[in-house]
Protein backbone atom coordinates (compact mmCIF):
# COMPACT_ATOMS: atom_id res chain seq x y z
CA UNK A 1 0.00 0.00 0.00
CA UNK A 2 1.39 3.42 -1.02
CA UNK A 3 1.00 5.89 1.84
CA UNK A 4 1.63 9.56 1.99
CA UNK A 5 3.40 9.97 5.29
CA UNK A 6 5.56 7.79 7.84
CA UNK A 7 3.45 9.50 10.05
CA UNK A 8 0.58 11.74 10.68
CA UNK A 9 0.01 13.68 14.05
CA UNK A 10 -3.31 14.69 15.43
CA UNK A 11 -3.13 17.85 17.47
CA UNK A 12 -0.95 20.84 18.29
CA UNK A 13 -0.46 20.55 21.31
CA UNK A 14 2.97 20.79 22.79
CA UNK A 15 3.38 17.27 22.70
CA UNK A 16 2.47 17.16 19.38
CA UNK A 17 4.69 19.54 18.43
CA UNK A 18 7.42 18.15 19.62
CA UNK A 19 6.66 14.65 18.32
CA UNK A 20 6.60 16.63 14.79
CA UNK A 21 9.75 18.45 15.44
CA UNK A 22 11.69 15.38 16.58
CA UNK A 23 10.48 12.75 13.52
CA UNK A 24 11.55 15.42 11.01
CA UNK A 25 14.33 15.79 12.29
CA UNK A 26 15.16 11.57 12.21
CA UNK A 27 14.41 12.32 8.16
CA UNK A 28 10.59 11.33 7.91
CA UNK A 29 8.31 12.18 6.08
CA UNK A 30 5.09 14.22 8.95
CA UNK A 31 1.63 15.71 8.58
CA UNK A 32 0.30 17.94 11.71
CA UNK A 33 -3.02 18.11 11.94
CA UNK A 34 -4.03 21.18 14.38
CA UNK A 35 -7.59 19.36 14.92
CA UNK A 36 -8.88 22.73 17.14
CA UNK A 37 -10.48 25.85 16.58
CA UNK A 38 -7.59 27.54 17.21
CA UNK A 39 -3.72 27.20 15.75
CA UNK A 40 -2.80 26.19 18.85
CA UNK A 41 -4.12 23.17 21.84
CA UNK A 42 -3.56 24.50 25.54
CA UNK A 43 -1.04 24.40 27.39
CA UNK A 44 -2.19 24.48 30.16
CA UNK A 45 1.08 23.23 32.24
CA UNK A 46 3.26 26.41 30.97
CA UNK A 47 0.39 28.71 32.25
CA UNK A 48 -0.39 27.48 35.01
CA UNK A 49 3.35 27.11 36.26
CA UNK A 50 4.16 30.39 35.32
CA UNK A 51 1.75 31.91 37.11
CA UNK A 52 2.72 29.67 40.11
CA UNK A 53 6.26 31.31 39.93
CA UNK A 54 4.73 34.61 40.72
CA UNK A 55 3.32 33.66 43.45
CA UNK A 56 6.66 32.46 44.99
CA UNK A 57 7.99 36.05 44.00
CA UNK A 58 4.63 37.37 46.23
CA UNK A 59 5.85 34.86 48.89
CA UNK A 60 8.92 35.73 48.55
CA UNK A 61 8.19 39.38 49.18
CA UNK A 62 6.09 38.68 52.26
CA UNK A 63 8.78 36.46 53.94
CA UNK A 64 11.20 38.54 53.64
CA UNK A 65 13.80 38.09 56.59
CA UNK A 66 15.57 41.20 56.55
CA UNK A 67 12.28 43.53 56.22
CA UNK A 68 11.31 45.43 59.25
CA UNK A 69 7.50 46.80 59.60
CA UNK A 70 9.05 50.46 58.97
CA UNK A 71 10.26 49.81 55.53
CA UNK A 72 7.98 50.11 52.42
CA UNK A 73 7.48 47.10 50.84
CA UNK A 74 7.26 46.14 47.48
CA UNK A 75 4.24 45.89 45.77
CA UNK A 76 2.63 42.40 45.59
CA UNK A 77 2.36 41.09 41.71
CA UNK A 78 -1.80 40.74 41.12
CA UNK A 79 -3.26 37.57 39.65
CA UNK A 80 -4.50 39.28 37.31
CA UNK A 81 -0.95 40.79 36.29
CA UNK A 82 0.37 37.18 36.79
CA UNK A 83 -2.50 35.98 34.16
CA UNK A 84 -1.37 38.39 31.38
CA UNK A 85 2.83 37.47 32.40
CA UNK A 86 1.68 33.63 31.69
CA UNK A 87 -0.17 34.51 28.42
CA UNK A 88 2.50 36.37 27.08
CA UNK A 89 5.14 33.57 28.06
CA UNK A 90 2.59 31.07 26.15
CA UNK A 91 2.49 33.87 23.13
CA UNK A 92 6.49 33.96 22.80
CA UNK A 93 6.82 29.78 22.86
CA UNK A 94 4.00 29.80 20.09
CA UNK A 95 5.54 32.58 17.54
CA UNK A 96 9.59 31.07 18.39
CA UNK A 97 10.57 28.07 17.37
CA UNK A 98 7.59 25.68 18.72
CA UNK A 99 5.53 27.89 16.03
CA UNK A 100 3.72 26.16 13.35
CA UNK A 101 5.92 28.90 10.44
CA UNK A 102 8.88 26.80 11.95
CA UNK A 103 7.61 23.54 11.63
CA UNK A 104 6.69 24.00 8.07
CA UNK A 105 10.29 25.33 7.43
CA UNK A 106 11.42 22.23 9.13
CA UNK A 107 9.29 20.16 6.11
CA UNK A 108 6.44 19.58 8.39
CA UNK A 109 3.10 19.10 6.44
CA UNK A 110 0.89 21.94 8.90
CA UNK A 111 -2.69 21.15 8.06
CA UNK A 112 -4.94 23.62 9.91
CA UNK A 113 -8.68 22.25 11.16
CA UNK A 114 -10.54 19.46 12.16
CA UNK A 115 -10.84 16.02 10.52
CA UNK A 116 -11.60 12.18 11.00
CA UNK A 117 -10.23 8.79 11.25
CA UNK A 118 -12.35 6.68 8.03
CA UNK A 119 -11.70 2.87 7.29
CA UNK A 120 -12.22 2.32 3.93
CA UNK A 121 -10.43 1.56 1.32
CA UNK A 122 -7.83 2.08 3.64
CA UNK A 123 -7.09 3.32 7.37
CA UNK A 124 -6.72 7.12 6.89
CA UNK A 125 -7.33 10.59 8.16
CA UNK A 126 -9.92 12.38 5.95
CA UNK A 127 -9.85 16.44 6.55
CA UNK A 128 -12.08 18.62 4.07
CA UNK A 129 -11.71 16.07 1.00
CA UNK A 130 -8.21 15.38 1.56
CA UNK A 131 -7.39 11.84 2.91
CA UNK A 132 -4.20 11.36 5.21
CA UNK A 133 -2.87 8.26 4.51
CA UNK A 134 0.21 7.07 6.64
CA UNK A 135 2.17 4.10 8.14
CA UNK A 136 1.39 5.40 11.87
CA UNK A 137 -0.86 7.85 13.33
CA UNK A 138 -0.23 9.83 16.72
CA UNK A 139 -3.19 11.04 18.60
CA UNK A 140 -1.98 14.17 20.82
CA UNK A 141 -4.56 16.07 20.97
CA UNK A 142 -5.18 16.56 25.12
CA UNK A 143 -7.64 16.26 27.49
CA UNK A 144 -10.83 18.46 28.30
CA UNK A 145 -12.01 19.47 31.92
CA UNK A 146 -15.25 17.96 32.37
CA UNK A 147 -16.54 17.06 36.09
CA UNK A 148 -18.26 14.12 36.99
CA UNK A 149 -20.58 16.08 39.84
CA UNK A 150 -23.87 14.16 38.80
CA UNK A 151 -27.34 15.65 38.49
CA UNK A 152 -26.97 17.39 41.31
CA UNK A 153 -24.48 19.85 40.49
CA UNK A 154 -25.28 23.03 39.08
CA UNK A 155 -22.50 24.37 36.64
CA UNK A 156 -21.38 26.80 38.94
CA UNK A 157 -18.15 26.01 39.32
CA UNK A 158 -14.70 26.68 37.08
CA UNK A 159 -12.83 24.50 35.78
CA UNK A 160 -8.72 24.77 36.07
CA UNK A 161 -8.68 25.98 32.47
CA UNK A 162 -11.46 28.38 32.50
CA UNK A 163 -9.49 29.91 35.56
CA UNK A 164 -6.70 31.69 33.07
CA UNK A 165 -9.47 31.75 30.36
CA UNK A 166 -11.34 34.59 32.57
CA UNK A 167 -10.42 37.10 34.14
CA UNK A 168 -9.07 37.11 36.94
CA UNK A 169 -9.62 40.17 38.61
CA UNK A 170 -13.42 39.31 39.23
CA UNK A 171 -12.22 35.72 40.67
CA UNK A 172 -13.48 36.08 44.66
CA UNK A 173 -12.01 35.88 48.04
CA UNK A 174 -12.99 32.62 49.24
CA UNK A 175 -12.34 30.07 46.70
CA UNK A 176 -12.51 26.15 47.13
CA UNK A 177 -10.28 23.79 44.77
CA UNK A 178 -11.24 20.47 44.26
CA UNK A 179 -8.57 17.79 43.44
CA UNK A 180 -6.33 15.72 44.40
CA UNK A 181 -3.55 15.25 41.75
CA UNK A 182 -0.80 17.29 41.24
CA UNK A 183 -2.23 20.32 39.58
CA UNK A 184 -5.07 20.52 42.40
CA UNK A 185 -2.03 20.91 45.05
CA UNK A 186 -0.23 23.65 43.37
CA UNK A 187 -3.15 25.30 42.02
CA UNK A 188 -4.37 25.87 45.83
CA UNK A 189 -0.78 27.13 47.02
CA UNK A 190 -0.52 29.64 44.08
CA UNK A 191 -4.02 31.03 45.01
CA UNK A 192 -3.06 30.92 49.06
CA UNK A 193 0.28 33.37 47.85
CA UNK A 194 -2.29 35.62 46.05
CA UNK A 195 -3.42 36.12 49.15
CA UNK A 196 -7.55 33.93 49.34
CA UNK A 197 -8.69 32.01 51.52
CA UNK A 198 -7.83 28.81 50.06
CA UNK A 199 -9.82 25.33 50.85
CA UNK A 200 -8.43 22.07 49.57
CA UNK A 201 -11.06 19.24 48.62
CA UNK A 202 -9.80 15.81 48.69
CA UNK A 203 -11.72 12.73 47.84
CA UNK A 204 -9.00 10.63 48.88
CA UNK A 205 -8.19 9.45 52.42
CA UNK A 206 -5.22 11.66 52.40
CA UNK A 207 -3.18 13.88 49.48
CA UNK A 208 -0.67 11.96 47.35
CA UNK A 209 -1.88 8.25 48.29
CA UNK A 210 0.68 6.89 45.99
CA UNK A 211 3.49 8.09 47.79
CA UNK A 212 4.80 7.96 51.06
CA UNK A 213 2.70 9.22 54.40
CA UNK A 214 5.75 11.22 55.42
CA UNK A 215 5.88 12.62 52.32
CA UNK A 216 2.91 13.66 51.37
CA UNK A 217 2.38 15.12 55.14
CA UNK A 218 4.92 16.99 54.52
CA UNK A 219 3.10 18.64 51.56
CA UNK A 220 0.16 18.84 53.32
CA UNK A 221 2.00 20.69 56.26
CA UNK A 222 3.64 22.94 53.89
CA UNK A 223 -0.02 23.95 51.83
CA UNK A 224 -1.74 24.39 55.34
CA UNK A 225 1.50 26.69 57.12
CA UNK A 226 0.40 29.16 54.26
CA UNK A 227 -3.13 28.87 54.93
CA UNK A 228 -4.20 26.59 52.71
CA UNK A 229 -7.23 24.27 54.97
CA UNK A 230 -7.45 20.37 53.93
CA UNK A 231 -10.35 18.71 54.25
CA UNK A 232 -9.70 14.70 52.73
CA UNK A 233 -11.86 11.90 52.81
CA UNK A 234 -14.23 14.21 51.38
CA UNK A 235 -16.16 12.96 47.86
CA UNK A 236 -18.28 16.31 46.39
CA UNK A 237 -22.03 15.11 46.08
CA UNK A 238 -23.45 18.47 45.13
CA UNK A 239 -22.80 22.06 43.61
CA UNK A 240 -25.64 24.73 44.24
CA UNK A 241 -25.97 28.72 44.61
CA UNK A 242 -28.76 29.68 46.76
CA UNK A 243 -29.19 33.76 46.82
CA UNK A 244 -26.41 34.33 45.10
CA UNK A 245 -24.04 32.10 47.29
CA UNK A 246 -22.09 29.15 45.53
CA UNK A 247 -22.13 26.11 48.23
CA UNK A 248 -20.97 22.93 48.00
CA UNK A 249 -21.53 19.76 49.81
CA UNK A 250 -18.46 17.83 50.58
CA UNK A 251 -18.98 14.54 52.44
CA UNK A 252 -20.72 15.53 55.79
CA UNK A 253 -19.47 19.69 55.85
CA UNK A 254 -21.35 22.09 53.41
CA UNK A 255 -18.87 25.12 52.51
CA UNK A 256 -19.48 28.37 50.91
CA UNK A 257 -17.31 29.92 48.54
CA UNK A 258 -17.07 32.96 46.17
CA UNK A 259 -16.01 30.58 43.71
CA UNK A 260 -15.59 26.67 43.37
CA UNK A 261 -12.64 25.47 41.01
CA UNK A 262 -12.84 21.36 40.01
CA UNK A 263 -8.85 21.04 38.93
CA UNK A 264 -9.28 17.53 37.76
CA UNK A 265 -11.70 15.13 36.17
CA UNK A 266 -9.91 15.67 32.69
CA UNK A 267 -11.42 13.84 29.61
CA UNK A 268 -9.60 12.46 26.55
CA UNK A 269 -10.37 15.31 23.77
CA UNK A 270 -11.32 13.19 20.98
CA UNK A 271 -14.91 14.42 19.68
CA UNK A 272 -15.05 13.84 16.22
CA UNK A 273 -12.31 11.81 15.60
CA UNK A 274 -14.59 8.61 14.51
CA UNK A 275 -12.17 6.65 17.11
CA UNK A 276 -15.15 3.59 17.18
CA UNK A 277 -15.06 3.55 13.40
CA UNK A 278 -11.64 2.63 13.21
CA UNK A 279 -11.86 -0.13 16.52
CA UNK A 280 -9.98 1.88 18.99
CA UNK A 281 -11.27 1.34 22.29
CA UNK A 282 -11.40 3.68 25.02
CA UNK A 283 -14.37 5.28 27.76
CA UNK A 284 -14.63 8.56 29.00
CA UNK A 285 -11.91 8.64 31.21
CA UNK A 286 -9.05 7.44 29.01
CA UNK A 287 -8.10 5.61 25.32
CA UNK A 288 -6.78 2.10 25.76
CA UNK A 289 -3.15 1.52 25.22
CA UNK A 290 -0.62 -1.45 25.34
CA UNK A 291 2.67 -1.39 26.55
CA UNK A 292 3.85 -0.11 22.96
CA UNK A 293 1.32 2.33 23.57
CA UNK A 294 -0.73 1.29 20.56
CA UNK A 295 -3.93 1.83 21.13
CA UNK A 296 -6.56 -1.50 19.48
CA UNK A 297 -5.95 -0.21 16.15
CA UNK A 298 -2.08 -1.06 16.20
CA UNK A 299 -1.29 1.55 13.24
CA UNK A 300 -2.63 4.36 16.41
CA UNK A 301 -0.66 5.33 18.84
CA UNK A 302 -1.82 7.90 21.98
CA UNK A 303 -0.16 9.59 24.86
CA UNK A 304 0.04 11.88 27.41
CA UNK A 305 -3.82 13.35 29.25
CA UNK A 306 -5.29 10.89 26.64
CA UNK A 307 -4.17 7.58 28.19
CA UNK A 308 -4.77 8.57 31.98
CA UNK A 309 -2.53 9.05 34.62
CA UNK A 310 -0.80 12.21 35.82
CA UNK A 311 -0.99 14.55 33.46
CA UNK A 312 3.24 15.94 33.27
CA UNK A 313 4.75 17.01 30.54
CA UNK A 314 8.36 15.18 31.39
CA UNK A 315 6.38 11.48 31.48
CA UNK A 316 4.06 12.81 28.01
CA UNK A 317 7.58 13.34 26.33
CA UNK A 318 8.91 10.16 27.12
CA UNK A 319 5.99 8.41 25.56
CA UNK A 320 6.53 10.59 22.23
CA UNK A 321 10.04 9.39 22.40
CA UNK A 322 9.04 5.95 22.87
CA UNK A 323 6.11 6.17 19.94
CA UNK A 324 8.49 7.86 17.38
CA UNK A 325 11.00 4.81 18.02
CA UNK A 326 8.13 2.57 17.36
CA UNK A 327 6.33 4.15 14.52
CA UNK A 328 9.57 5.24 12.54
CA UNK A 329 11.38 1.94 12.87
CA UNK A 330 10.32 -1.12 14.59
CA UNK A 331 7.74 -1.68 16.69
CA UNK A 332 9.63 -2.95 20.36
CA UNK A 333 9.76 -0.99 22.55
CA UNK A 334 7.67 -0.62 25.86
CA UNK A 335 6.97 1.34 28.68
CA UNK A 336 9.25 1.46 31.61
CA UNK A 337 8.11 4.35 34.01
CA UNK A 338 10.31 3.28 36.95
CA UNK A 339 13.69 5.27 36.07
CA UNK A 340 11.51 8.51 34.51
CA UNK A 341 11.39 10.73 37.55
CA UNK A 342 8.35 13.31 38.02
CA UNK A 343 7.60 16.02 40.66
CA UNK A 344 4.70 18.26 41.98
CA UNK A 345 6.00 21.83 41.94
CA UNK A 346 4.47 22.83 44.80
CA UNK A 347 7.29 25.04 46.87
CA UNK A 348 9.16 23.44 48.19
CA UNK A 349 8.72 20.50 45.25
CA UNK A 350 8.06 16.74 46.13
CA UNK A 351 10.19 14.78 43.32
CA UNK A 352 10.13 11.01 43.01
CA UNK A 353 12.02 8.17 41.14
CA UNK A 354 11.88 4.48 41.64
CA UNK A 355 9.91 3.06 44.94
CA UNK A 356 8.48 4.11 47.14
CA UNK A 357 9.63 2.62 50.99
CA UNK A 358 6.18 0.54 50.91
CA UNK A 359 6.56 -0.77 47.48
CA UNK A 360 10.33 -1.92 47.99
CA UNK A 361 9.71 -3.62 51.09
CA UNK A 362 6.29 -5.74 49.28
CA UNK A 363 9.42 -6.79 46.31
CA UNK A 364 12.71 -6.86 48.77
CA UNK A 365 11.35 -6.88 52.41
CA UNK A 366 13.17 -5.28 55.06
CA UNK A 367 16.11 -5.90 53.84
CA UNK A 368 16.50 -2.73 52.34
CA UNK A 369 18.48 0.30 53.46
CA UNK A 370 15.95 3.61 54.73
CA UNK A 371 18.58 6.58 54.23
CA UNK A 372 16.78 10.63 55.50
CA UNK A 373 18.38 13.34 55.22
CA UNK A 374 17.06 16.92 56.15
CA UNK A 375 17.30 20.36 54.00
CA UNK A 376 17.81 21.98 57.28
CA UNK A 377 21.70 20.66 57.76
CA UNK A 378 22.51 22.44 54.52
CA UNK A 379 24.66 25.14 54.25
CA UNK A 380 22.61 26.37 51.34
CA UNK A 381 19.41 25.80 52.73
CA UNK A 382 20.15 27.95 55.72
CA UNK A 383 21.37 30.78 53.12
CA UNK A 384 18.50 30.75 51.24
CA UNK A 385 16.07 29.94 53.73
CA UNK A 386 15.16 27.08 52.51
CA UNK A 387 15.31 24.24 54.86
CA UNK A 388 12.06 22.45 55.06
CA UNK A 389 12.37 19.31 53.19
CA UNK A 390 13.94 15.61 53.45
CA UNK A 391 15.78 13.39 51.20
CA UNK A 392 14.47 9.84 51.12
CA UNK A 393 16.69 6.92 49.31
CA UNK A 394 16.15 3.37 49.13
CA UNK A 395 19.10 1.40 48.55
CA UNK A 396 19.74 -2.47 48.47
CA UNK A 397 22.71 -4.50 50.19
CA UNK A 398 24.67 -4.61 47.20
CA UNK A 399 24.14 -0.69 46.36
CA UNK A 400 21.34 -0.57 43.95
CA UNK A 401 19.36 2.59 44.18
CA UNK A 402 15.24 1.30 44.48
CA UNK A 403 13.87 4.50 44.85
CA UNK A 404 14.21 8.55 45.74
CA UNK A 405 11.64 10.78 47.34
CA UNK A 406 12.37 14.41 48.00
CA UNK A 407 10.84 17.08 49.41
CA UNK A 408 12.47 20.69 49.18
CA UNK A 409 13.96 23.59 47.14
CA UNK A 410 15.02 22.61 43.70
CA UNK A 411 13.98 18.90 43.80
CA UNK A 412 13.14 18.61 41.01
CA UNK A 413 16.11 19.33 39.74
CA UNK A 414 17.99 16.90 41.97
CA UNK A 415 16.00 14.15 41.27
CA UNK A 416 17.37 14.15 37.82
CA UNK A 417 20.70 12.73 39.47
CA UNK A 418 19.31 9.98 40.66
CA UNK A 419 17.29 9.32 38.03
CA UNK A 420 20.06 8.88 35.92
CA UNK A 421 21.68 6.60 38.15
CA UNK A 422 18.84 3.68 38.36
CA UNK A 423 18.12 4.11 34.67
CA UNK A 424 21.96 3.21 33.66
CA UNK A 425 22.27 0.76 36.73
CA UNK A 426 25.13 2.58 38.95
CA UNK A 427 25.22 0.95 41.98
CA UNK A 428 26.92 2.69 44.63
CA UNK A 429 30.08 0.62 46.27
CA UNK A 430 29.01 -1.88 48.10
CA UNK A 431 32.12 -1.62 50.35
CA UNK A 432 31.42 0.63 52.70
CA UNK A 433 34.81 1.82 53.53
CA UNK A 434 35.84 1.96 49.66
CA UNK A 435 32.65 4.18 49.51
CA UNK A 436 33.17 6.47 52.98
CA UNK A 437 36.64 7.30 51.37
CA UNK A 438 35.66 8.50 48.05
CA UNK A 439 32.92 10.69 46.36
CA UNK A 440 30.31 8.87 45.27
CA UNK A 441 28.45 11.92 44.19
CA UNK A 442 31.14 14.54 43.53
CA UNK A 443 29.17 18.05 44.82
CA UNK A 444 30.19 21.77 44.88
CA UNK A 445 30.33 23.56 48.67
CA UNK A 446 27.66 25.01 49.27
CA UNK A 447 24.69 24.21 47.21
CA UNK A 448 21.58 21.67 47.43
CA UNK A 449 22.74 19.11 45.43
CA UNK A 450 24.88 17.99 48.69
CA UNK A 451 21.88 16.74 50.36
CA UNK A 452 22.72 13.66 47.73
CA UNK A 453 26.35 13.51 48.50
CA UNK A 454 25.24 13.29 52.29
CA UNK A 455 22.58 10.41 52.11
CA UNK A 456 24.76 8.57 50.21
CA UNK A 457 27.89 8.60 52.83
CA UNK A 458 24.92 8.04 55.34
CA UNK A 459 24.50 4.74 53.58
CA UNK A 460 27.74 3.84 54.03
CA UNK A 461 27.93 4.61 57.71
CA UNK A 462 24.62 2.44 58.13
CA UNK A 463 26.41 -0.64 56.67
CA UNK A 464 29.66 -0.09 58.29
CA UNK A 465 27.72 0.16 61.76
CA UNK A 466 26.06 -3.42 60.96
CA UNK A 467 29.30 -5.13 59.62
CA UNK A 468 31.13 -6.16 63.04
CA UNK A 469 33.69 -7.93 61.16
CA UNK A 470 34.85 -4.38 59.77
CA UNK A 471 34.50 -2.46 62.46
CA UNK A 472 37.03 -4.66 64.57
CA UNK A 473 39.24 -4.35 61.29
CA UNK A 474 39.15 -1.00 61.56
CA UNK A 475 39.63 -0.56 65.21
CA UNK A 476 42.49 -3.30 64.86
CA UNK A 477 44.20 -0.82 62.13
CA UNK A 478 44.14 2.60 64.16
CA UNK A 479 45.36 0.61 67.47
CA UNK A 480 48.31 -0.83 65.71
CA UNK A 481 48.60 2.87 64.14
CA UNK A 482 49.64 4.52 67.41
CA UNK A 483 51.97 1.72 68.52
CA UNK A 484 53.69 2.53 65.21
CA UNK A 485 54.50 5.74 66.33
CA UNK A 486 55.99 5.05 69.86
Amino acid sequence: MTVDYDLVIIGSSWAGIYAAKKAVGLQASVALVTQGDDLFLPNDTLINHSISEIGQFNYQLANNPFATASETRLPNVSLSQARDWAKGINSVMQTGSNSLASLAALGVDVIAGKGEFCLLPQLAFQIAKRKLRSRNYLLATGAIFAPHLGSNASNDYLTLRGVVQQDLADLGQNIIVVGSDPTALELAQTLSRFAKKVTLIVEQQRILPQEDLEIALLIQAQLEAEGVKVYTNSLVSQIKTIDEQKWLQAGDRALAADEIIIAGDRQPNIAGLNLAGVEVKYNSQRIYVNQKLQTTNSNIYACGDLIGGYCLPNITQYEVDLILKNTLFLPWYKTNYYSLPWAVLTQPNLARVGLTQQQAQQQYGANIYVIRQYFSNLAQGQILDQTTGVCKLLIKENGEILGCSIVGDRAAELITIIALMIRHKIKLDRNSMRGLTSLSIPTVYPSMVEILQRSVDDFYQQKLQHNSRQLNRLRTWFSLRKNWHR
